[in-house]
């Protein structure tokens, strides 16, 4: 049946007041409040926060972009930001405590103007690593040792990588049924894991494709030298144990707020620095407030019209069970060590085969657990549903150059 042509076109409408918490808690670390007020500070962003991704409070400030999986991505950054003005807020005070290591003068004299205090919090905030920072968190990948001219080709030349990577991964979301579907079909063990790969890869290479972009047109414009761009990952080379794979390859960006939390926490509890206790009561607190990060996007999806998902929060698990996964294969590797097992190119090998079979196992369970909570790219997997996919670079250039609609071939081979 064709599709009626007066049938609605799925658009996708970005919420205005997303960063409203964000510059809200930009504006109180400038007065750099006192107790009891910084506390007062982080519950009145906290609960701004809770309102925008709750649906049921204000309608007007509802997360919808008409694409699932977009809201649920919104929703975790929102409940970031409540996270982070507690931190920012009552323990990390960056006025006082965050410091540049590039301009010690500027440091001195951050405090003499409120404009240099916005422009000292801007400059923290979009640094989530700590690039050129006295926090800057461990495992950052080596800085480029390249000339400008060198850094800027290669980056740009990356960054349209990653853009059709992104593109060929929204092509193969699309029309892929299962990638949809409120009711998931069984599918194989490869099939998921391509499933997954498209689904979660399309957050890793966006924001792939919009780091390597921006670091070639800062340093082009010589507002930045090469070395303050360090990749955004880690390298999946260093990924041969799960608690490397998160920790090294994929969590780079929240560890700068994770890991001061569990070092606080670990403190509280009373575990001494350096001892297991100390680093697994990091390692559980750190996870918790990933989850919890995560569960933003849950309350946003929890909304949604298409949910059909029976646990409506399925991000907290996910995130623990790596932590007691991780406590496990660190009881496992500790064991091989008093064995007499060496690391050497074949403990690493079985690492990798071990990481692939874990995040094969679980990751599509979340993925699908998402879907099902409405978090797809389209709101029903209906191919005479109305929906239509906005332009697609990989798609137009196809059929521009050798007149092959790679959309067409996809939709039949999905569907067929």
């Amino acid at each position: 049946m064709p599709v009626d042509g007066s049938s609605q076109r799925q658009t996708m409408r970005l919420p205005y007041h997303i960063p409203l918490p964000f510059l809200t808690l930009q504006i109180l670390l400038s007065f750099d409040p006192s107790p009891p007020w910084n506390l007062f500070g982080a519950f009145a962003i906290a609960l701004f926060c809770l309102l925008i991704i709750n649906s049921s409070v204000f309608v007007s400030l509802n997360i919808d972009t008409g694409v699932g999986y977009v809201d649920y991505l919104l929703g975790s950054i929102v409940m970031a930001y409540a996270v982070q003005s507690f931190y920012l807020l009552l323990l990390g005070r960056p006025l006082k405590n965050l410091k540049s290591v590039e301009d010690k003068n500027k440091n001195e004299k951050v405090h003499e103007h409120w404009w240099k205090r916005i422009l000292h919090l801007v400059c923290l905030m979009q640094s989530p690593r700590g690039v050129g920072w006295n926090h800057q968190v461990k495992h950052v990948p080596a800085a480029p040792q390249q000339p400008r001219y060198l850094f800027i080709l290669t980056s740009s030349l990356r960054a349209a990588c990653h853009v059709v990577l992104f593109e060929v991964a929204r092509l193969y979301v699309w029309y892929n049924p299962a990638c949809s579907s409120v009711t998931v079909e069984t599918r194989s063990y490869v099939a998921r894991c391509a499933d997954t790969i498209a689904f979660i890869g399309l957050t890793y290479w966006a924001l792939n494709a919009c780091y390597f972009a921006m670091a070639a047109g800062s340093v082009a414009l010589g507002l930045h030298e090469p070395r303050m761009w360090p990749d955004l990952f880690g390298s999946w080379r260093d990924g041969y144990t799960v608690r490397r794979a998160w920790g090294r390859t994929w969590h780079q960006i929240l560890k700068w707020l994770l890991a001061p939390l569990g070092k606080a926490a670990s403190s509280a509890l009373g575990f001494k620095r350096g001892t297991l206790g100390s680093l697994y009561a990091q390692i559980y607190v750190a996870f918790l407030f990933s989850g919890l990060v995560h569960t933003g996007g849950d309350i946003v999806l929890s909304g949604s019209f298409t949910s059909a998902v029976s646990r409506p929060f399925f991000s907290m698990p996910f995130f623990f069970m790596q932590a007691v996964v991780i406590t496990l294969e660190d009881v496992l590797i500790r064991t091989g060590r008093r064995l007499g097992v060496k690391d050497s190119f074949w403990t690493r090998a079985l690492g990798f085969v071990w990481v692939a079979i874990w995040f094969g196992w679980c990751v599509p369970g979340f993925a699908e657990d998402m879907i099902r909570a409405g978090g797809g790219i389209r709101k029903s997997a209906s191919r005479v549903d109305g929906n239509h996919m906005s332009p697609n670079l990989v798609q137009a250039a196809m059929v521009g150059l050798i007149g092959f609609d790679v959309g067409e071939f996809a939709e039949s081979w999905f569907w067929e």
